[in-house]
């Protein structure tokens, strides 16, 4: 504990505040502008509208977001060092992945390029001790999703 009573974490809680910030900010401008431009609502009555998974993938990740920033709210104005080029490096690797992701989705369909997305993201993010586990997890998220898509809402993913 450091004389101002948080943790002594160095950069990484200003850095969870900004990332929260980001996405809740991200968050907003998906809801509010990129959903509505791209995907046009179902004029069928009784029909799920096909906003309804990319609005419910949104709102989860400002939930998140704001947990975040709740969570770190004591770093929003303290002075702490940051890692740099470490930062930028990491945030790299990031577009990296979200680039290769919608290229996977494009090419190879929902559940290899979910796989594959998820178990990247899981190594990615620094969980590198049980990686047994997380490919069985990566393996059945997008299954998993992919049965639910179909058998409750008849949508067949690509």
């Amino acid at each position: 504990m450091t004389e101002t009573g948080l943790p002594d974490r160095g950069a990484q809680g200003r850095l969870d505040l900004l990332i929260g910030l980001i996405a809740v900010v991200g968050a907003i401008v998906t809801v509010l502008w990129i959903i509505p431009a791209q995907i046009e609502p179902t004029s069928a009555a009784g029909q799920l509208s096909p906003r309804f998974f990319p609005t419910l993938s949104v709102i989860v990740i400002a939930l998140f977001g704001l947990a975040l920033m709740v969570k770190n709210r004591g770093f929003a104005l303290s002075r702490l060092p940051h890692p740099g080029p470490a930062l930028l490096l990491e945030t790299l690797a990031w577009a990296v992945w979200a680039t290769a992701t919608m290229l996977l989705l494009a090419y190879a369909g929902f559940i290899a390029a979910g796989a594959i997305s998820c178990f990247s993201g899981m190594v990615l993010a620094g969980q590198r001790r049980r990686l047994i586990l997380c490919a069985g997890a990566s393996l059945l998220l997008p299954l998993a999703i992919q049965q639910l898509a179909w058998h409750a809402f008849y949508i067949q993913l690509p």
